[in-house]
């Protein structure tokens, strides 16, 4: 009974014990972890350091960026992305045909085809239209009209590439030759100076010998060297591409001209005249006036073009309008004759004086006869008809200044034929640009006898 006493009494005092071990326990513990986390607080704290040291080192800098860009392609060019499948379509890929051209002409190739690629986005981007073909291989083909398959070339393997039209419908003909006669032709006249003109041409070959189909042969009307003008100043001598042309005008790609070109050369020279320049007004200045004084920054100017243009002008006229005419500065364009390629002035500035118009008369001027070139005697019907008389307008100052010794009526006579009672056209031949000189008669009658 005593001992279940003592029992009893101990289990208080063991409950205690025990508490305080395990106390004791969790304290070393709690230890041990708050070691362990210091053990890792000064790594992290030392990694730290070191990272920020080596990263923001700029004698790292080369070292980290290069890393980052290894992790960067790494990231991007894992096969989940390249499996994403892109499609890309390439227009004006050249088509290259295969075949014997010096033996067959072939019609129906087209010069360009498109092209549609299908990969990988990373294959796709690197596909250029430029160093790719469609090729269409003839080699084992004679005449006769085919449909032969494209084939794309120069295109990855990676990449599956469709040629649009899949298939070229070709006829292959067997070719012939034929001579013909060269011609030439200037290109690019319009760059050309206006000042200088195109004399004779020589070529090295006046024939050339064409390769083609039969059916292509019977469409060349004309055969042409081109011969490129611009910007000539000289005679040059220069190689002319040789062209085959059909009845419209058309170039004829499948014919084969041998020689594919020929040496020219071609004559240019600047023939050119100086003449004066006149003013003529046309009607009548209002207010009774006449012009007193008349003065222009250019009486004289250069013009340009054939020879033969240039020997039948000797003067230019500027048309100036007299009805609404008044005293003052004017400008004016000048407009060349037909054949004239350009002149050295293009335009002349006038400045005009008026005055009070008066008249006056002079009778009893002889009429002459030019150009007399077959020798005929004139006869004057009626004798007044060996005269006439001039009615002169103008400004007191300039018919002060006018002599009738200097004013000559003449017929033209170099036309006339053998004949009795003609009427022949009376012409002035004067000096008097600033005066209004009239005839008295517009004809005279004559007997022309031989």
């Amino acid at each position: 009974m005593a001992k279940l006493d003592n029992k009893k009494k101990s289990k208080p005092e063991d409950k205690l014990e025990l508490a305080q071990a395990v106390a004791r326990q969790s304290e070393k513990i709690a230890e041990r972890y708050q070691a362990v986390g210091q053990f890792f607080g000064r790594v992290f704290r030392w990694f730290s350091a070191w990272f920020d040291r080596f990263v923001f080192n700029p004698k790292y800098a080369k070292l980290v960026a290069f890393a980052f860009a290894i992790l960067v392609y790494l990231t991007f060019s894992q096969e989940d992305v390249d499996t994403v499948v892109q499609a890309k379509s390439l227009s004006s890929v050249q088509v290259n045909a295969i075949y014997n051209r010096e033996m067959y002409e072939v019609e129906g190739i087209e010069e360009f085809v498109e092209v549609d690629v299908l990969g990988s986005y990373s294959d796709i981007i690197m596909v250029n239209a430029a160093e790719i073909t469609a090729e269409l291989d003839l080699r084992t083909l004679g005449e006769g009209t085919y449909q032969v398959d494209y084939i794309p070339v120069g295109v990855s393997s990676r990449v599956k590439a469709t040629v649009q039209p899949a298939t070229a419908s070709v006829t292959i003909r067997r070719k012939e030759t034929k001579t013909m006669a060269l011609s030439y032709e200037f290109i690019n006249q319009d760059k050309l100076g206006d000042q200088y003109v195109l004399g004779n041409v020589t070529l090295d070959s006046r024939e050339v010998t064409i390769s083609a189909s039969a059916e292509t042969l019977e469409q060349i009307a004309f055969v042409k060297a081109l011969i490129d003008v611009s910007g000539k100043t000289s005679t040059f001598t220069q190689s002319a591409e040789i062209v085959a042309y059909n009845q419209n005008g058309e170039k004829l790609k499948n014919a084969d001209v041998i020689p594919s070109a020929v040496a020219v050369t071609v004559e240019v020279s600047s023939p050119n005249k100086t003449v004066p320049i006149y003013t003529r007004f046309e009607g009548e200045i209002p207010n009774d006036q006449a012009i007193d004084t008349i003065t222009m920054d250019h009486e004289a100017i250069t013009i340009y073009g054939q020879q033969s243009v240039l020997d039948t002008i000797d003067e230019i006229v500027v048309y100036i309008p007299a009805t609404t005419l008044s005293s003052g500065k004017l400008t004016h364009n000048i407009t060349l004759p037909a054949g004239v390629k350009s002149g050295s002035v293009s335009k002349i500035n006038i400045e005009v004086t008026l005055a009070e118009l008066e008249t006056r008369t002079y009778d009893n001027i002889n009429i002459i006869y030019r150009g007399n070139v077959n020798g005929y005697k004139i006869r004057a019907v009626s004798e007044d008809d060996f005269t006439a008389s001039i009615t002169v307008t103008g400004t007191a100052r300039n018919l002060d200044n006018f002599s009738a010794d200097n004013v000559i009526l003449y017929v033209n006579m170099r036309d006339v034929e053998i004949g009795d009672n003609q009427d022949l056209k009376l012409y002035i031949d004067d000096q008097y640009s600033l005066l209004k000189i009239t005839p008295s008669k517009e004809t005279i009658r004559v007997d022309i006898i031989e």
